[in-house]
């Protein structure tokens, strides 16, 4: 399934990823579609690395649509 483009009644481009009180990840959304997602803790060498890729990343990439697979259950 193709969730995005101009199908869906928003129009943002980002992921949004819910955390709790403490950081933790609880969710991860593009528009209204929840998406799987799961969590890794990186040594600080990696964070800042990741911190100032996404720096740019964020500058210049949007995302339109995601291509979902869903399992459908017996």
């Amino acid at each position: 399934m193709i969730y995005g483009h101009n199908k869906t009644i928003h129009g943002t481009q980002k992921l949004n990823i819910e955390i709790d009180k403490r950081g933790g990840v609880v969710s991860v959304w593009f528009r209204c579609c929840a998406l799987p997602f799961d969590v890794t803790v990186v040594d600080e060498d990696r964070a800042i690395e990741m911190a100032h890729m996404s720096d740019g990343i964020n500058k210049r990439a949007t995302i339109n649509a995601v291509d979902i697979d869903i399992e459908e259950k017996p």
